[in-house]
């Protein structure tokens, strides 16, 4: 089971910032910017590269999710990013969205 899946279980216990049926959204251990979350659906799909056409919509809800949170935090701008492969510094084998503001 990756990490993240481990999180969503509960097989490791976590404090989400944002949580549904679909998504959990989690500040990241290893912070590069003074706000950075995890965005992550909870079914499993490695990378991007992995994704089905089906996936669009399921991908297409964390960019809701991180719009969604910076007005509610009152975030005026951030940055999202994919990482993908490790060669595109993708550490965790986990569909993923970083969410990073200052």
């Amino acid at each position: 089971m990756c990490l993240f899946c481990s999180f969503v279980s509960r097989a490791i216990p976590v404090s989400p910032v944002y949580e549904d049926d679909d998504y959990i959204v989690l500040d990241d251990i290893h912070p590069k910017s003074r706000i950075h979350m995890l965005l992550i659906p909870k079914r499993h799909i490695a990378t991007i590269s992995d994704m089905e056409d089906i996936d669009q919509n399921l991908i297409g809800g964390l960019f809701v999710i991180a719009r969604n949170l910076a007005r509610e935090m009152s975030i005026p701008g951030y940055k999202l990013q994919f990482n993908v492969w490790k060669d595109g510094g993708q550490e965790i084998m986990h569909v993923h969205l970083h969410m990073l503001a200052d």
